[in-house]
């Protein structure tokens, strides 16, 4: 199980405000953590959760979601 968590703990590490996991189906998940959007942050494409089929490309998710939140936040 170790070849598990440490794709985990590189992603949240890189990712301070979301809890990733990978599920018992193989899937990789990131939820945020802290942070609720707001019902009119919904409709730029942010989302409270996010799954992948590996780490790389939730990586390239979690990604896309930090730089709306930056245009957003902004």
């Amino acid at each position: 199980m170790a070849d598990w968590d440490d794709p985990v703990g590189e992603l949240m590490t890189q990712f301070p405000g979301w809890h990733i996991w990978r599920s018992s189906a193989g899937r990789w998940w990131a939820t945020r953590t802290g942070k609720v959007l707001r019902r009119m942050d919904l409709g730029t494409g942010r989302v409270m959760t996010l799954d992948a089929d590996d780490p790389q490309a939730l990586k390239t998710q979690l990604i896309a979601q930090e730089r709306l939140d930056l245009e957003t936040d902004s």
